[in-house]
C-alpha cells in the first residue's frame, strides 16, 4: 500500500490492503499510523470512524483504539490491532510488512502470579491484589485494564459461571438467531488470561464480603483476603408469577436453552416489549418461528424513544411478521397458552420474558455498603468502603444506574485505573446499540423521558437521528444509520459541549 502525501490530509484516515491484509491508514500532522483496518469487536470499519487525538474510534459500538501500539483503549473492544510498518520517502508514504501481531499481552511487564504478603500496618500502600467479583462486561474490562496499565500485583477474576467471560449482547442478536458461531461469544482465550497472569475463577460463588478485614469467603469454605475490591455482580432477571416453563435471556446457558427449545417449536410468544424482547423476536422470526410480543405499553419502546420511533420499530417488526398484542398483560401463563386480561389467549410452545431486571446487590448490602437502587459509587466508582469499588449494573452512579453492556465495561474500566490509586472521575458518556434485523439504533446519552422528541432526517428512509431533551436540556440521541452524527455528539458531550454545539452537529448532518 503506497500513497502521496498530498492523498491523505491531516486528520484524516484511509483504508487499503497489505498482501491479504486489510489496513487502516491514519494521519495525525507529519506523522502517519497503520493499523488493522477493522474493530476486533464486531468488525466495524475504522477508516468510517473518527480520529481522536492519537486513538481512533469505531462507528458501530464506539470501541477506541492506540493509534502507536493497536491497543484496546475502551470498551467493548478488548483484543488489540495489529500495526504495520510505515516509511516516507519525499511525497510517498508505505506501508508495509506487520509490525506487531495481534494477541500479545497488554502488558509487557512480568505480572507476579501472587502477590507479596500484605503490610496490614500500611493502609495507604499500593494494592498488591485486587478482586474483581463478576466476570459480565465491568468485570472482564475491569482486569483488563489493570493490566493495560501495568498493574503488577495479583489480580483475581471470580465468576459464577463454568465458560469463559463472554460477549452478552450477542446472545439476543446474532447467536440466538443462529449467524454467529459460538467461537465468537467469549471475549478472550484462556491462553490470553494466562498471558496477561488474570487468575480466573470460574464456577466460585462468593457467600460473604467481610469489609473490615477485606475478605471474602466463597461458597468452598475459602478465604481469599484482596487490598481493593471491584464489585461487579450485574443484575438477574425479573421473573413471573408461574409454574409453567418461561425463558429469560441473561447468560450463555439461557440462549443455548432458547435455542434448543426453538428448534422444536412453532409458536413463540415473548412478554415484554423490551429491548431484550424485541431483539429475541427479531432473532426467532430469523430462526422462522411465529412470534407474538405481549406488552403492557401502548405502542414498544415509547418510554424509552418516543412515539414516532416506537411507532417505526413495531412496524419494522410487523414488516418482517410478527404480531404485537400491546395495551395487555397476562393473567395466566401456561405451558401451551397465555390468556391475556381482555379474555383472549395466544397459543404458543415456547415462552420468553424480557420484563427487566433487578440489581444483584445482595452481597454488597450485608457487607454494610451503602444500596439505594444499586450500590451508591463517586465519580471514581468507589462505594461507601474506600477499599471497594462497583461498576455495571449494580452502580448508582449519578443517582443514575445504567444497565447496558458498553456503559459497564467503561465503568469497569474507570473502577479499575482508581483502584490502582489513579483518581481519574469518570468522564464517558453512556452508549449503547440495539440490533433488529439489520437495522442498528445507536443511543448516545442516558434520558429519562422521551417524550420531548425532536426527529431528524427521514423514519421512511431509516435515516434519521432524535434528540431527546429534559427541562430544555439534551440528555440522549438516538441514531439510525448515522455513524458520524453518534460519534459526533459522543465526543461533544464528553467535551461539555453545550445544547447549541449538540443540535448544530445534528443539524448540519440532516442539512
Amino acid at each position: 500500500m503506497q500513497i502521496r502525501v498530498d492523498e491523505l490530509p491531516d486528520g484524516g484516515m484511509i483504508a487499503g490492503k497489505v498482501g491479504d491484509d486489510d489496513v487502516l491508514l491514519a494521519r495525525r500532522g507529519d506523522e502517519y499510523f497503520a493499523l488493522d483496518a477493522h474493530c476486533t469487536h464486531w468488525h466495524g470499519p475504522l477508516a468510517e470512524g473518527v480520529l481522536v487525538g492519537e486513538t481512533v474510534r469505531c462507528p458501530w459500538h464506539h470501541a477506541c483504539f492506540d493509534l502507536r501500539t493497536g491497543v484496546a483503549i475502551a470498551a467493548p473492544a478488548m483484543r488489540p490491532l495489529r500495526t504495520f510498518t510505515v516509511t516516507r520517502e519525499g511525497d510517498i508514504v508505505r506501508v508495509s510488512s506487520v509490525a506487531q501481531s495481534r494477541g500479545r499481552a497488554v502488558a509487557q511487564q512480568n505480572h507476579p502470579s501472587t502477590a507479596q504478603p500484605r503490610d496490614r500496618a500500611t493502609e495507604d500502600a499500593a494494592p498488591q491484589h485486587i478482586v474483581i467479583l463478576g466476570a459480565g462486561s465491568a468485570g472482564s474490562f475491569a482486569a483488563h485494564e489493570l493490566r493495560r496499565n501495568g498493574f503488577a500485583g495479583r489480580v483475581t477474576l471470580i465468576s459464577r459461571e463454568e465458560r469463559l467471560p463472554y460477549d452478552k449482547p450477542n446472545l439476543s442478536k446474532d447467536y440466538l438467531a443462529g449467524k454467529a458461531p459460538a467461537e465468537w461469544i467469549p471475549l478472550q482465550t484462556e491462553d490470553e488470561y494466562a498471558a496477561n497472569n488474570i487468575e480466573l475463577r470460574l464456577n466460585t460463588t462468593v457467600e460473604s464480603i467481610d469489609a473490615q478485614r477485606r475478605e471474602l469467603r466463597l461458597a468452598n469454605g475459602e478465604t481469599l483476603a484482596y487490598d481493593k475490591l471491584i464489585l461487579a455482580t450485574g443484575a438477574t432477571p425479573r421473573r413471573l408469577q408461574s409454574d409453567a416453563r418461561i425463558h429469560y435471556l441473561r447468560t450463555w446457558p439461557d440462549a443455548d436453552a432458547i435455542i434448543r427449545a426453538a428448534e422444536g417449536a412453532k409458536k413463540a410468544v415473548i412478554i415484554g416489549a423490551s429491548f431484550i424482547g424485541l431483539e429475541t423476536a427479531a432473532s426467532l422470526r430469523e430462526r422462522g418461528l411465529d412470534v407474538t410480543v405481549i406488552g403492557m405499553e401502548e405502542r414498544p419502546l415509547e418510554k424509552q424513544l418516543g412515539r414516532e420511533i416506537g411507532d417505526f420499530i413495531q412496524r419494522l417488526h410487523e414488516k418482517h411478521g410478527v404480531r404485537f398484542r400491546l395495551g395487555r398483560k397476562p393473567v395466566e401463563i401456561r405451558n401451551d397458552a397465555v390468556t391475556l386480561d381482555d379474555g383472549t389467549s395466544e397459543a404458543c410452545d415456547l415462552i420468553i420474558a424480557g420484563v427487566g431486571v433487578i440489581p444483584d446487590v445482595a452481597l454488597a448490602e450485608r457487607a454494610g455498603l451503602t444500596v439505594n437502587n444499586g450500590v451508591v459509587v463517586d465519580e471514581l466508582l468507589q462505594t461507601s468502603d474506600p477499599n471497594i469499588y462497583a461498576a455495571g449494573d449494580i452502580a448508582n452512579l449519578r443517582n443514575t444506574r445504567i444497565e447496558h453492556w458498553v456503559a459497564a465495561g467503561r465503568q469497569g474500566q474507570a473502577a479499575a485505573r482508581n483502584a490502582m490509586g489513579k483518581g481519574e472521575p469518570i468522564k464517558d458518556v453512556p452508549f449503547f446499540w440495539s440490533q433488529h434485523y439489520d437495522l442498528s439504533f445507536n443511543y448516545v446519552g442516558h434520558a429519562t423521558r422521551a417524550d420531548d422528541a425532536q426527529l431528524f432526517g427521514s423514519l421512511d428512509e431509516t435515516n434519521f437521528a432524535a434528540v431527546y431533551r429534559e427541562e430544555g436540556h439534551i440528555t440522549a440521541v438516538v441514531t439510525l444509520y448515522r455513524d458520524d452524527v453518534s460519534l459526533a455528539v459522543e465526543l461533544a458531550m464528553e467535551r461539555g459541549a453545550s445544547d447549541d454545539q449538540i443540535d448544530e452537529i445534528v443539524k448540519r448532518a440532516f442539512a
